[in-house]
């Protein structure tokens, strides 16, 4: 049974992630459960070129 995992998990950074991965304080199984959870905010993004300038 995978331990408890909250959602400010994700909002680490990924190298601490990788190391309570490395160190079994948590589960990948659990990890990617919670992220399947999280809400699809893709329309929220925007295209950005860096070759233009602002001005």
């Amino acid at each position: 049974m995978g331990k408890k995992v909250n959602a400010e998990l994700l909002s680490i950074d990924k190298r601490i992630i990788s190391r309570k991965l490395l160190a079994g304080e948590i589960y990948e199984k659990d990890l990617q459960n919670l992220s399947k959870k999280l809400p699809d905010v893709s329309d929220n993004a925007e295209e950005v070129n860096p070759d233009d300038k602002e001005k």
